[in-house]
């Protein structure tokens, strides 16, 4: 039987291919297309090549780019999916010898160049935020964008417009303008009115105007500072209204120096004025209608102008006054005590304990509280004519603005032991009692006080009261007869409730005997 032909492609003995010369021509180009290295296989690759033995017709170009496209070269991942079996016409158990060349079209987007793209998305975003930041940062600090120097140290910025201004989160962190303490200059900002300046200056004003009238009073120089009360101030804040106070050295008996002030915030300071002086009288004249009544403030520049030898007249029947009773309510008896301050009259302050404890004003005024605090205080109430009657030593005082109306009669407060403006405790709860003018006390001597003539004695140096033929020494009790004269005869008047007709109260009263007490040597 003849041998089988050999296949045009098949290899000879000596390793030569038997085929014709244009097929020899075209086969190392399909080898150099399908090898993806030529020149490195193996001798056994090679011999197996040049081997006898018949092998498959290789496959033409277009069967390997479709065996390609089967297996998915080109393709982007999400595009890669699975393809039936023998769909493409791919021999099963053959693969590609060498990847070929991607076939001309419009380049695929890999996996890895997304992966790219998207990292470069996120620095240029991360990189803008932060270049915001910066330049918000130099806006709001006032600084030009990209200074080297510290925040704020180069020129400031021109504001931006409304609708680009960042809203001010804190405006109460805001630094406040310097103020020039009072004075007027030395700031580079404009100087605003300051509480607490002005409380200094009232200080130190009361400690050089009543600092000695004070020493006079107490015997001593006084421990503390004055103790200065603002107690009203305009809308505005350039005008105010207070209490100042010269506290009682401790272990004193006396009652507080006391005064009253007006202030007007003027030319960058304030200039504040004491009751007593002209200034005093010309600022509560001007002050705002809405911080003080024209009727206030005509009081109140009376009570200025009022010294002891002006209300003298008013207290002793020369002229009429304004008809004064004793601090509790009428035909009460309580016991009278005189002062005991060092170096003072003996009837400079009178003390009243006992009754039914309630303190009531002694005429028609205006009220005003020094040292106030809480239900404690100093209470003087000003009087139509400008003269003062204070209280001092109560508990419960009655809790009024000051400048506020009370009638005759009114309570005040209930004795007790309260120091808020210092001094020393009595033996027994009671309430100080007293005449004052603008700057200083108004004896009592010569006065008419509920049906009471107030009198001093010499040798020795006592205080007592009258009334027709009765006396009351310290420590004698005596009714309150109200605004009546002390000239009556006893029984002409009308008695307060209890008493008998003509019988003065039992302990420390007498009837006066043919020689008058300020006779008697």
């Amino acid at each position: 039987m003849d041998a089988p032909e050999a296949e045009p492609w098949a290899a000879s003995e000596s390793g030569r291919s038997t085929a014709p010369e244009h097929e020899r021509r075209r086969a190392p180009e399909r080898g150099r297309r399908a090898t993806p290295e030529r020149g490195r296989r193996s001798a056994s690759e090679r011999g197996r090549d040049a081997s006898p033995e018949p092998r498959r017709r290789p496959a033409t170009e277009s069967e390997r780019w479709a065996a390609l496209e089967d297996a998915g070269w080109g393709e982007s991942e999400p595009e890669r999916r699975p393809r039936r079996a023998g769909s493409s016409g791919r021999r099963p158990g053959r693969e590609p010898v060498g990847r070929p060349k991607r076939p001309a079209g419009p380049a695929r987007r890999s996996f890895g160049a997304d992966r790219m793209n998207a990292g470069a998305i996120v620095f240029s975003i991360v990189t803008g935020l932060a270049l915001l930041a910066v330049v918000e940062r130099s806006v709001l600090e006032g600084g030009p964008i990209g200074a080297s120097g510290p925040a704020g140290a180069e020129r400031r910025l021109d504001r931006p417009s409304s609708k680009a201004a960042l809203p001010n989160r804190n405006p109460q962190r805001q630094a406040p303008p310097q103020q020039s303490g009072g004075g007027g200059g030395g700031g580079t900002g404009a100087a605003v009115p300051d509480l607490q300046v002005l409380t200094s200056q009232v200080r130190d004003l009361t400690a050089a105007q009543r600092g000695a009238a004070a020493l006079q009073e107490y015997g001593v120089a006084a421990d503390k500072p004055p103790v200065v009360v603002v107690s009203r101030l305009s809308r505005d804040r350039t005008w105010a209204f207070g209490t100042a106070a010269v506290p009682v050295p401790a272990g004193k008996p006396s009652m507080p120096h006391v005064a009253l002030f007006a202030a007007r915030w003027t030319a960058g300071r304030w200039q504040p004025a004491l009751s007593g002086t002209a200034a005093f009288a010309g600022l509560v004249g001007r002050m705002p209608p809405a911080m003080m009544s024209v009727s206030e403030a005509r009081l109140l520049g009376r009570h200025s102008a009022t010294t002891a030898g002006r209300a003298a007249p008013a207290t002793n029947g020369t002229r009429v006054g304004d008809g004064l009773m004793l601090p509790w309510r009428v035909g009460g008896v309580w016991t009278l005590s005189t002062g005991e301050a060092a170096g003072a009259r003996p009837l400079s302050t009178l003390a009243f304990q006992g009754g039914d404890g309630q303190v009531a004003a002694a005429g028609d005024g205006r009220l005003y509280r020094f040292c106030a605090e809480g239900s404690r205080g100093f209470v003087m109430v000003i009087h139509p004519s400008g003269l003062a009657s204070a209280y001092y030593r109560m508990r419960d005082v009655v809790q009024l603005r000051d400048g506020s109306v009370v009638k005759q009669g009114d309570p005040l407060g209930r004795i007790g032991g309260d120091l808020p403006c210092g001094g020393t405790p009595a033996p027994r709860d009671q309430v100080q009692f007293a005449l004052r003018g603008a700057s200083e006390n108004v004896p009592l001597d010569g006065a008419q006080i509920g049906g009471w003539l107030f009198r001093e004695r010499a040798r020795p140096l006592l205080g007592f009261a009258e009334r027709g033929l009765l006396q009351v020494l310290p420590g004698g009790l005596m009714a309150n007869f109200g605004p009546v004269p002390p000239t009556e005869p006893p029984g002409t008047a009308e008695e307060p409730p209890g008493a008998r007709p003509g019988t003065p109260p039992a302990g420390g009263t007498q009837k006066k005997g043919s020689k008058s007490a300020d006779q008697e040597q």
